[in-house]
């Protein structure tokens, strides 16, 4: 946790693609956007469920504040009992309820840097809960697995197991058979590796460049789906072909990219 508090109190923040420093709120407002290399520096999972929703209209659904009476609903309020998390986990990973383009959805974010723990098990468990509770389309943010890593405190919280990826994949699957929307955001993309991560991926996966550019976002279509290849990114070269992505898109775009997709499950 001293590594996060560490972060946020210096009033600079150094660019990792051109080593040029900028100032912290500065780079906040230009929603972490290096403004001398236009490259994407990773995005607290607070900051980016702000940035997604329309609004600050945010009902939390991080198991350190979410109400009772929900997780009794969902089934969730021994486990979450069983695992007291403290506020300050919140970093860790955000989720809520709220709107994206007007469409009401379900929003998780693994913050990057950090260890998957029991802490992003508990938090995406409630939040696919909340969408199939209240059938709601489900976007799920996460991070490259390729970053560096700090663990949290305390740090005998447990990591995730692959037990628990298991879980999570066929609590999924119940979205999907409840025919509820999940999209999946791949982002912080390393540069050998691609977009790496252990977590459960949703129906469409759209993953972000690395800096802006000036031409819009191209497409991957695999064949595997059926579809026709389009146009795509040369960063998309990293992606290992395991990795399924619909479509590469930009930070500034994904608002507007995420609101086409839920207008287009909600006909």
């Amino acid at each position: 946790m001293a590594l996060y508090k560490d972060r946020h109190r210096e009033l600079w923040n150094k660019c990792t693609n051109c080593g040029e420093l900028v100032f912290k709120q500065a780079l906040e407002r230009n929603s972490y956007t290096c403004p001398n290399c236009d490259y994407y520096s990773p995005m607290p999972a607070d900051g980016r469920l702000r940035y997604l929703f329309d609004s600050e209209a945010i009902f939390n659904l991080h198991p350190a504040s979410i109400d009772k009476q929900l997780l009794d609903s969902i089934g969730m309020a021994d486990l979450v009992d069983q695992n007291r998390f403290p506020d300050e986990s919140q970093w860790l990973a955000s989720a809520g309820e709220g709107t994206i383009s007007n469409c009401p959805t379900v929003l998780a974010v693994v913050a990057p840097y950090a260890v998957p723990q029991r802490v992003h098990f508990v938090t995406l468990l409630v939040a696919i809960r909340t969408a199939l509770e209240k059938k709601l389309p489900f976007i799920t943010v996460y991070p490259s697995d390729a970053l560096a890593k700090k663990r949290s405190d305390p740090p005998e919280q447990p990591e995730l197991s692959p037990t628990e990826i298991t879980y999570l994949t066929i609590e999924m699957d119940n979205l999907s058979q409840a025919r509820l929307p999940q999209i999946t955001i791949l982002t912080d993309q390393d540069r050998q590796t691609g977009f790496l991560t252990q977590f459960p991926l949703g129906d469409v996966v759209l993953a972000e460049q690395n800096r802006m550019s000036g031409s819009s976002a191209g497409r991957r279509t695999h064949s595997s789906r059926g579809e026709s290849s389009e146009t795509m990114s040369s960063l998309s070269s990293y992606t290992p072909a395991d990795v399924s992505i619909d479509y590469y898109v930009q930070r500034q775009d994904l608002p507007a990219r995420l609101g086409k997709l839920l207008a287009f499950f909600a006909k």
